[in-house]
Formats: structure tokens, C-alpha cells, sequence
């Protein structure tokens, strides 16, 4: 009985542990110019991070924009750039208006990075008028999702199970042997 449980504990850990391996990551921004203007190319650097600390080197890297006028989408590739999880992208938008934007994180799935403001091409903004690079460029945190800890909750209550059975079993099994007549040795 012991072994089954043993057996069922590892099956159930080992059914469990690519769960527990994460697969998410946080990307933060170099600092970026205080506006955008359209037509301008930027060069915008940042680093993704698997759990938001280890930086990670991925295959394709970038950033999306998406027009909040009409939802039309331009992606630019990333280029890796010294350190690595450290990347660069050179960016452009054509219009001007809102735009939202993201970075693509390979595997780990885009990080949304907010929304801008673009001036029409020629035009200066007064830097008061622009939108702040700290609001431009705040990560949003990605936790594991629910359904991570629903899955892990759901195998430790498994293992739980398990584990009350064989106990029971082992329990009942230990009273009988104690509650069974002495028998005398066989003449």
C-alpha cells in the first residue's frame, strides 16, 4: 500500500511541476522621450526579465502599436543590445493620436505598455502638454494566472487524498492485528 502511495505522490508532483516552472515575464523601458511625434523613428530600449528579475535572451522580441483611431497594427522588431533580456526596437508612428502599445515577449506572451499621445508631424508640443515618461512606460506586473494556482491547489489536495487514505488504511490495518486472538503456537 505504501508503494502505490509513493507511486500515486510522484505521479501527481510530476504532473504538477511544469506548472510550478513559471511562464512569466515583466518588461521595463529604457527611458523614453518626453513626447512622440509622427513620422519620427525612436529607438526604444528595454529588458524583459522572466518573473520580473532574471533577464531572459528569447528568439523574437518587439513592439506592437495599435492604432486607438483604428486599430490598425505595426509591429517592429527587436534587436538584441548588449546584456542580455536587453533589446531594441526603432519605433515610428505615422499618425498622429492615441496609440496603444505592447511588447512582444516570444513565449511568455505581449505585456501591454499603456497608451501614448503623438503630435502631428512638425508640430512642437509644449513639454507640459506631452504625456509623462513614467506613464508612458510603467510595466504592468503579470502574476500567475488562477488557473496556475487552481491546478497546484488541486494536486496537493490529490496527494492530500492520498495520503489520508493510505494512513486510514494502514490505521484500520494495525487495530485488527491488535484486536485478533493470541493463537497457540501449532504441535
Amino acid at each position: 500500500m505504501l508503494r502505490t502511495f509513493a507511486l500515486a505522490a510522484m505521479f501527481a508532483l510530476a504532473l504538477s511541476s511544469p506548472a510550478l516552472a513559471g511562464g512569466w515575464a515583466v518588461t521595463t523601458l529604457d527611458s523614453v522621450p518626453d513626447g512622440f511625434d509622427a513620422g519620427q523613428t525612436y529607438s526604444i530600449g528595454y529588458t524583459i526579465r522572466q518573473h520580473g528579475i532574471t533577464p531572459v535572451d528569447l528568439a523574437s522580441t518587439g513592439i506592437r502599436i495599435t492604432s486607438a483611431d483604428s486599430g490598425k497594427q505595426i509591429t517592429f522588431e527587436g534587436r538584441k543590445d548588449g546584456a542580455v533580456g536587453h533589446y531594441v526596437a526603432r519605433v515610428s508612428f505615422p499618425a498622429a493620436g492615441g496609440w496603444k502599445w505592447e511588447a512582444l515577449q516570444d513565449w511568455f506572451g505581449p505585456q501591454p505598455l499603456g497608451q501614448v499621445e503623438v503630435a502631428p508631424a512638425g508640430i512642437a508640443m509644449a513639454p507640459d502638454a506631452r504625456p509623462a515618461a513614467a506613464a508612458v512606460s510603467a510595466p504592468r506586473s503579470q502574476a500567475p494566472s488562477a488557473l496556475l494556482i487552481a491546478g497546484l491547489l488541486l494536486t496537493l489536495a490529490g496527494v492530500a487524498v492520498l495520503f489520508g487514505g493510505s494512513l486510514a488504511t494502514a490505521t484500520q490495518a494495525g487495530s485488527r492485528a491488535s484486536r485478533s486472538p493470541a493463537r497457540a503456537p501449532a504441535r
